[in-house]
């Protein structure tokens, strides 16, 4: 299985047009599946290893390692992140949605209950990822019609992402593929007045980031929140990072909106990893203190900023 998604055009995913259906379920088979009963649900667990793990109700090939699928996890929510953020989107949504993707995404089909007011397409009314999706964004922060749009945005770019990885990995996708425009490409095109307004905004962009970065982590923190962000944008494949080389919706860089910097800092210190029940925590805290016991063990602590950060996220989260 490949770990690459290759870099699409501006137009490749457009991830919202109002006009056009949500056609494709997130599970597949739609007109068989329904919704599970305990007994389809059984069976589907007994079913052998070889198969291959699961991607959002899809099966892998047999032979997929985590490592493999935590690579395409992270670089289809770089993807997520920089489309939805360039349309203008609320933050919390993008990044609530991110982390709804990467706990779900190879779970086996389960039995959901319907606990959302939304419109589903016809098509996905019996999915259970797609009510599952749903739920969750029915208790998040937001007018009801904006969480619809945003639903229906999801699910269009979900569908049209699962088209270009089932063609990639059946290799019969034929169609040219661009990366995105840069930061400096734009820019280059702009007039000297324009380009004068567009740094006059990024200044003031950046400055704001800075002070909730710092009102969030802390003033002696903030700048290695950022330098570990930065740090891991660059360890990232090129076509990786073509995506953060852009501009936001308002003609921000995506490096200067906070969410681009969490979002790359909670990566590179696996906060998705990080237990979420008080006992979980309390023992990786008592393994770091031990293992920080241990010489040789605290020298490499000592020389990994990403290591630390996890600790100090780890504190805060103890409370």
């Amino acid at each position: 299985m490949s770990n690459d998604i290759d870099a699409y055009s501006d137009n490749d995913i457009q991830p919202y047009n109002p006009g056009m259906p949500v056609l494709a379920p997130l599970s597949p088979s739609p007109d068989t599946w329904g919704t599970l009963t305990n007994r389809e649900i059984d069976e589907y667990q007994r079913q052998p290893q070889s198969q291959g793990p699961m991607l959002w109700g899809a099966a892998l090939p047999a032979g997929t390692t985590p490592q493999q699928i935590n690579a395409v996890l992270g670089e289809i929510s770089g993807v997520y992140l920089s489309d939805f953020t360039k349309l203008g989107y609320p933050s919390a949504l993008i990044h609530s949605s991110i982390q709804f993707f990467t706990d779900n995404a190879t779970k086996a089909p389960q039995q959901v209950q319907r606990r959302h007011s939304f419109t589903l397409p016809k098509d996905l009314s019996n999915d259970w990822l797609a009510i599952l999706f749903a739920n969750h964004l029915q208790g998040l922060a937001g007018t009801q019609a904006q969480k619809q749009q945003f639903l229906n945005a999801s699910l269009q770019w979900l569908d049209k992402l699962n088209a270009r990885l089932n063609a990639q990995q059946t290799g019969t996708s034929q169609e040219p593929r661009t990366a995105p425009a840069s930061t400096e490409a734009v820019l280059n095109s702009l007039s000297d007045a324009d380009y004068a307004k567009v740094v006059a905004i990024n200044n003031k962009a950046q400055a704001e980031t800075m002070q909730k970065l710092a009102a969030k982590y802390g003033q002696y923190s903030v700048q290695q929140v950022v330098e570990i962000a930065q740090n891991h944008l660059n360890s990232l494949p090129a076509n990786e990072r073509a995506y953060f080389d852009q501009l936001s919706t308002g003609g921000v860089a995506l490096m200067n909106c906070v969410e681009t910097l969490e979002f790359l800092y909670n990566a590179a210190i696996g906060a998705n990893s990080i237990p979420k029940d008080g006992a979980g925590i309390a023992h990786e805290i008592a393994s770091f203190e031990a293992m920080l016991k241990i010489p040789s063990e605290r020298q490499k602590y000592m020389r990994d900023p990403a290591m630390q950060a996890r600790l100090r996220e780890l504190y805060m989260r103890r409370g």
